[in-house]
């Protein structure tokens, strides 16, 4: 029962929104289900054969958690026939349990069960990642090209003319320069003609400045000795420093240049022409994150359909807590220095190439000591990066174009740093699609679901049955549970890595959905989305609870060809007749072994799937000394249990029909024979109605019927067909449309999807962008945003606030006309952005280090 509970939900839902969503907000805009509906009058395609590696298959709904009442036949407003019989419609009982969870005594339980280990629910960031590294390569360079630089407080200009200096001497207590080290300049050090160069690594910046060799008379003001040291003198014009030969030939410079002379300027930091940089303070950047439109699968989607789903994980694990340490800087400088070489100086002078111009040391080291305004002492806190991040509540949904999350330097210092964290944050952009792709799939099995006139197998008391457009937005009780295994998830091996099927299998279940055989997914929302819900109670309260006492994330029993197939003797010289008998024993081992479990589920495509349903299925066979399959299928039917047929080859479109038709023949016992009269499902006048009856005549006519409901189901829904190959977005509903067209109806089938729902889509498939939208400096608000003259790419230009208007649909702040199209955008002023703005949806969920909201997949 719990496994209802065990859904996406992090904000209220005003305006009739639900979430997860329900494919009514969809039809209700002409969407899916007349979409559906043209599609159930193509006949049948030929075949094609393909084939997937796929083995298991998720379990049936809280039948197996709770004993309905024998009421459980499709509710109808009609009289009611002789009921079938109860024993089909009970579900197993209470004692019976899965074999699949733990039963074993533990010391930790008075139940019996083992407790749930805590490294299970508590996630820890990976210490091998380091952030510095996690980003574009030529992010790298962008410190030095923003139109603004950072200078201390202590350090601006006062009046005159003024140079940033690169030693700077101490003032009012604070002190000089921190010298960190000198680097070389990648050159070629043996050519004659080369202008000398050095990098100099300060506390406060990454200065490149040629180098002249001092004239005798030239006052040393500071000595370098391979180590750092803090400079004491005065502010200078120039600045003459001795080195050792060692340091000399260290940087790449002549011999008899041990005494240097260069300009103490770090042009770097002079942003001639910009309106931004006339006091050297740096500034706060605010770039966000936005799904942009809709493509590939989603070409046909309108509106707001996008689930906001995954920040959190990227939080936890890369972002908060101590992330930024001197050894990640030291690793992180000589792995760039190297990176970012110069590739025309290679071969025995490999090291030339070296470049280490390109890494704000002085900045990240500040991150290290929380001495951000280089005053020798702590103004922010240690090891952590000063951001701060404000998001959508996960689980939104929103249109294109609306920001989802937005991220903020925390002090004017570190203005290049939300960008350079572009790479990593964007990576949402996958769990993202994938959730948004996971609603897409349900919406399409409840436009079929309505079409087929699909009833709900629970009692009445926990809701209306019918699947009806109100009943699914309104995400009825009994509707919701029907539905948890609809689409499964079977996409751990298709996926690039481990981190990818993580994301991907959590976000499948953001849609409502409870059965996965991608084990990452409800390992990583126990790690990181498990925090207890304040106010609720029970195991509703966390994800934890619904897993365990819920089952709201949960895999079943299943054969895979392995299991099957190694029965059989395939050698050359054996015998083919035996290939049948072989698998017949396999069937029935495998029925056999797992008897008391409420599902299982048998690929039976090995040899011949169409020779498995129409003989073996079927069989009273009892020569092996054991049940007959048949036997064991009406002792499950009676039980109530599931039981999964999985074919893994051939043309769905064609095969599943097909296959239904001989299960229908040979299994005659298991399908129900009272259908519940048709019901309307368009409103009067729709003229889709007509079409719809029109095509059910079709239907009617194909079965030899001249009335009554054709689309024929199982009783209790408890044999279907498990279709794991080929399913995806887009060949989904025509595998749909191929059942109703023959006469079933959609809840004969669970549909499994790998790649499909976890691969094939990519970030342009919501055309994910992150972008630089606002610069406030000295106190002004300076909007940034890009608009190519080829079009498509047109960002906000600012801060946007993201309010929800009356119609319940999130927008960025601007005017709009009546289509919902901006007529002019309204970013957030300096005031603003200091104190907020009333009604904006974005909130506080990430600050220097801290998770600022814990959101919860409960």
């Amino acid at each position: 029962m719990f496994a209802s509970l065990c859904c996406f939900r992090t904000q209220p839902l005003d305006q009739g929104q639900t979430f997860p969503p329900a494919a009514g907000q969809q039809s209700s805009q002409g969407g899916s289900k007349r979409d559906s509906l043209r599609s159930i009058e193509e006949e049948p395609r030929s075949a094609g054969y393909a084939s997937s590696g796929q083995a298991t298959s998720p379990a049936e709904p809280a039948s197996s958690q709770t004993a309905p009442p024998a009421e459980l036949a499709p509710a109808s407003s009609q009289a009611a026939p002789p009921a079938e019989p109860a024993s089909s419609q009970v579900a197993p009982p209470a004692e019976v349990s899965n074999s699949s969870k733990a039963t074993q005594l533990s010391p930790f339980s008075p139940s019996g069960s083992i407790e749930l280990p805590e490294s299970l629910t508590s996630g820890s960031a990976n210490p091998d990642n380091n952030i510095i590294l996690m980003t574009d390569g030529y992010k790298f360079s962008h410190h030095k090209q923003y139109p603004v630089s950072w200078m201390p407080p202590h350090a601006r200009p006062d009046g005159g003319d003024y140079q940033p200096a690169v030693f700077l001497p101490g003032k009012n207590g604070t002190p000089g320069t921190q010298v960190l080290s000198l680097k070389p300049v990648p050159t070629k050090a043996d050519d004659p003609e080369r202008v000398l160069k050095i990098t100099i690594i300060t506390n406060v910046s990454t200065a490149v400045v040629r180098v002249d060799r001092a004239a005798e008379s030239d006052q040393v003001d500071a000595t370098y000795e391979g180590k750092p040291f803090t400079y004491s003198g005065e502010a200078k014009q120039f600045i003459v420093l001795a080195l050792s030969a060692a340091q000399a030939e260290a940087l790449k410079l002549p011999a008899d240049c041990s005494k240097i002379k260069f300009a103490n300027c770090d042009e770097s930091k002079l942003k001639r022409g910009s309106a931004l940089n006339d006091n050297f303070e740096g500034g706060f950047n605010v770039s966000y994150f936005t799904p942009r439109a809709y493509s590939d699968m989603f070409g046909d989607l309108k509106g707001d359909n996008i689930i906001f789903f995954g920040l959190q994980y990227f939080i936890k694990e890369y972002l908060a807590g101590e992330v930024v340490t001197l050894a990640k800087v030291e690793e992180a400088e000589a792995f760039i220095a190297r990176y970012m070489a110069d590739v025309r100086i290679a071969g025995p002078s490999y090291a030339d190439g070296y470049d280490y111009t390109m890494f704000p040391r002085g900045d990240w080291e500040a991150m290290v000591s929380g001495d951000y305004d280089a005053t020798g002492a702590a103004t922010g806190p240690r090891g952590v990066l000063p951001i701060k991040i404000e998001a959508l509540p996960e689980g939104t949904i929103q249109e294109p174009g609306v920001c989802s999350f937005k991220i903020t330097n925390t002090h004017p210092r570190f203005f290049w740093l939300p960008n350079f964290l572009e790479t990593l944050l964007v990576q949402v952009w996958y769990p993202m699609t994938v959730a948004t792709q996971a609603r897409e799939f349900k919406k399409t099995i409840q436009a079929y679901s309505i079409l087929s006139q699909r009833t709900s197998p629970f009692p009445t008391s926990m809701g209306p049955s019918e699947f009806t457009e109100s009943n699914i937005v309104e995400d009825q009780l009994s509707i919701h549970l029907a539905q948890v295994f609809d689409l499964l998830d079977f996409g751990y091996r298709g996926v690039s890595s481990h981190e990818t099927a993580s994301l991907g299998s959590a976000a499948y279940y953001t849609a409502g959905f409870e059965g996965s055989d991608t084990v990452a997914g409800s390992r990583m929302l126990l790690q990181y989305y498990n925090e207890k819900i304040e106010g609720l109670q029970g195991p509703e309260a966390s994800f934890k609870g619904c897993f365990e006492q819920g089952h709201g994330a949960t895999s079943v029993p299943a054969a895979e060809h392995s299991t099957i197939t190694s029965w059989a003797d395939v050698s050359p010289n054996a015998d083919a007749v035996l290939y049948e008998k072989a698998e017949y024993n396999a069937f029935t081992n495998m029925i056999k072994q797992y008897m008391p479990s409420f599902c299982v589920s048998l690929v039976s495509d090995g040899f011949n799937i169409w020779n498995a349903v129409t003989c073996l299925w079927s069989s009273d066979d009892v020569s092996n000394g054991g049940d007959s399959m048949k036997g064991m299928l009406a002792e499950r039917l009676a039980k109530g249990q599931l039981t999964l047929i999985r074919p893994d080859s051939g043309e769905g479109i064609e095969t599943l029909p097909q296959l239904l038709t001989i299960l229908h023949d040979v299994l005659s016992e298991h399908w129900q024979k009272y259908l519940p009269p048709l019901q309307p499902i368009f409103k009067p006048g729709d003229p889709d109605e007509a079409k719809y009856n029109e095509v059910v005549g079709k239907i009617r006519a194909k079965l030899g019927m001249k009335d009554g409901n054709p689309f024929r189901r199982c009783t209790g829904q408890q044999l279907r067909v498990l279709q794991g190959d080929g399913v995806a977005l887009d060949t989904l509903g025509d595998m749909l449309a191929s059942l109703l067209a023959n006469g079933f109806c959609s809840n004969t089938v669970h549909f499994g999807s790998g790649g499909g729902l976890l691969q094939k889509l990519n970030r342009d498939s919501l055309a994910v962008a992150f972008k630089c939208c606002a610069m406030y400096v000295g106190g002004k608000n300076y909007p940034v945003g890009k608009d190519p003259i080829a079009g498509g790419k047109k960002s906000y230009g600012g801060n946007p606030a993201v309010i929800r208007g009356a119609d319940g649909v999130l927008r960025n702040r601007g005017e709009y006309d009546a289509d919902g199209q901006m007529l002019k955008a309204l970013p957030m002023s300096y005031e603003e952005f200091v104190n907020g703005v009333p009604g904006d949806e974005l909130k506080l969920v990430f600050e220097s280090g801290e998770v600022k909201t814990e959101q919860s997949f409960h």
